[in-house]
Parts: structure tokens; sequence; C-alpha cells
């Protein structure tokens, strides 16, 4: 229960903040008060004090580290929002949430259930707090967040998952990277696994890769290809460390699959967009050509 619990607490900001009203609510009364801003955000530690607080599970040094986590990212989003230091801000923000994740330096705040399944509640608890800090406390606009599907989303995703299939599944067979393994299971096995894709790589990803690490580098550099080019490199980079070892050709692939999500966020302006390539990329995937 209390697992359920906190998962349910994780997503809340996550979904919340996809409304408008409701971020620009938070803005008016947030605004020049960055005591209260840092004090909401320490709200986003809740869903870890569930976890934390199964019998036998606590550890306090670990409740430190997810308060430093959290704190530190929070401190960063306090400093200065105006002229061309606010990228920098931005930049440390995004990479102060980002980084602790991507490396699993938090890997040892989640310890049950055993194998390392709690570990996804980091997904939840980042994003959450990235959307907070970004949208409401630094003001950042044109993100394009948003969880309200329209038909010009499955328009530009579907084309732009059709376009990264004629290059990446020849490229994947070819090296070895992908197999055709026959068709998937059950339709239930086919629906646990699009959403699991949806809520826990391709929305938090594509939020933070396209929403934010593009569309800063599109506002520093004030190109938008060059955005594009360079936030798909970094999506593959981040990809290094996915496996036991480094293998390049899914840092090869997550390379063009980003070029194909980046197109699509480019294309609509919204975060859903480039999510929904992402999912039918990663279930084509898991469900017909992953070993």
């Amino acid at each position: 229960l209390y697992g359920a619990l906190a998962v349910v607490l994780a997503f809340a900001p996550v979904v919340a903040l996809a409304v408008q009203s409701i971020v620009q609510r938070l803005r008016r009364r947030l605004d020049g008060r960055p005591l209260a801003s840092f004090v909401v955000a320490g709200g986003f530690l809740l869903p870890y004090c569930l976890y934390w607080a199964i019998p036998g599970k606590a550890r306090p040094a670990r409740l430190l580290e997810m308060a430093a986590y959290v704190g530190v990212a929070s401190l960063l989003a306090l400093l200065p929002r105006a002229g061309r230091r606010r990228y920098l801000g931005d930049a440390l923000v995004v990479l102060a949430i980002w980084l602790p994740v991507e490396l699993r330096w938090l890997k040892g705040c989640f310890p049950w259930p055993h194998g390392g399944a709690g570990e996804i509640l980091a997904g939840p608890i980042g994003l959450g707090l990235l959307l907070y800090l970004m949208l409401v406390v630094r003001g950042m606009d044109g993100v394009g967040y948003t969880l309200r599907p329209r038909a010009a989303d499955a328009a530009v995703a579907v084309p732009a998952f059709a376009l990264f299939a004629v290059v990446g599944i020849p490229f994947g067979l070819w090296t070895g990277f992908l197999v055709a393994r026959g068709t998937p299971g059950s339709v239930l096995t086919a629906g646990e696994a699009a959403v699991s894709i949806f809520l826990l790589t391709a929305l938090p990803e594509e939020t933070l890769f396209r929403g934010f690490v593009q569309g800063l580098l599109q506002r520093a550099t004030g190109r938008r290809w060059l955005a594009l080019g360079l936030a798909s490199v970094l999506f593959g980079a981040a990809h290094a460390n996915n496996g036991p070892t480094l293998d390049w050709r899914y840092v090869a692939l997550a390379t063009v699959a980003g070029v194909a999500y980046g197109w699509s966020y480019l294309r609509t302006g919204r975060v859903l967009t480039a999510a929904l390539t992402h999912l039918l990329v990663d279930w084509t995937w898991v469900m017909f050509l992953k070993r």
C-alpha cells in the first residue's frame, strides 16, 4: 500500500503541472517569494517519505541524500532569471536533477524491493521536481508540456517513427543489436508495455531532452536545427551506461532516434508529440526486436 501511494503521489505533480492554469496560479502565488518556493519544493520528498516509511526499511542517511538532491536543485532554481545568465541557471537546474538519476547516484536510496525495482520512483520524483522548478519557479515558457492529446500529435509522430524505422531497423539488424523475434504476446502484455514505456521512459525523457535540453539550446543559440542536433547527440550519449558495457550500436541508434523525436517536437512544439514518437520506437523494439 505504501508503495502504491508513493507512486501515485510521485506522478500527481507530473499530471497537475501539465495544466497551464495550475502553473500560472502557482507562479502568481510564489513569484518574489524564494523561501516559499523552496519550501514547496520540499513537498517532492513526500513520495520518498512514504517509501521510506515501510517498517524496517528506514535509512535516515538515505533520506538526507534525497533531501540534498531536492535542496540543491531548488537552490539553483533561485539563481537570476533575467538576461543571458538565466541560461546558465536553467542549465544548472536541469543538470542537478538529471545527472543523479542518469548516473544512478540515488540507487542506494531505493533498496527494496529486492532487485532495485524501487529505483523507478526516482524518475517521476525527478520529473515532477524538474517541471516545478523550471515552469513555476524559473517561469520558463514555450516548453510545450501538456498531456492533452491532439490529432496533430499522431499525424507527426507516425511519419517520424516510420522515417526512423527505415534507417534504424536495418542498421540494428545489420549490426546485430536488433533481432527479429516474431509477434508479441497477448494484447494485455502489449498494452502493459505501452503504458509502462510511456510513463517511465517516453514522457520523462522527452520532457527532459526535448522540452528542456533542446529548448534551452535553441534559446541560447537561436538556431533550432543546431539545438536539435546537439540534443540528439546528448540523448545518444545518455544511453552509453544503459547496459553492462558501452555498446556503440545502442548509442548510435539512440542518437538517430533522438533526431526523430527532436523533429517531432520541432514540428508541433509539444512534448507529447515527441513522447508518442518515442513510445512507438520503444514499443516496437520491446515487442518485436529486442534480444
